[in-house]
């Protein structure tokens, strides 16, 4: 049992080691030196809400991964249970350390 839970853990451990967080490409846009040109100002104020737009779908993106995370480490907690309560005849196959009297 210790044998495959360490074997557990260096999988979890090299996984989270191989996943580099994501990234997003949003690029913030530049204040124009002359904010009285109405051109150019409108177009400053078009690429913002094109920014802010970018960051909000790279938010999004980054926690549905998260919540995606989540549930597929509880689905490999749930394997685990449901192989310890089919597979092992615990304590027969594993059993505990007696306790003595004074430390029941």
């Amino acid at each position: 049992m210790r044998l495959l839970l360490a074997v557990c853990v260096l999988v979890a451990c090299m996984s989270v080691q191989a996943h580099e967080p994501m990234q997003h490409d949003c690029v913030s846009p530049i204040r124009p030196v002359n904010d009285q040109d109405n051109v150019v100002w409108q177009r400053f104020l078009d690429d913002i809400d094109r920014y802010r737009s970018c960051v909000s779908i790279a938010q999004e993106r980054h926690e549905a991964a998260g919540r995606a995370h989540q549930e597929a480490a509880r689905d490999a907690v749930q394997s685990w249970n449901d192989f310890v309560r089919t597979s092992l005849n615990a304590p027969g196959d594993f059993p505990w350390p007696e306790l003595s009297e004074e430390n029941r």
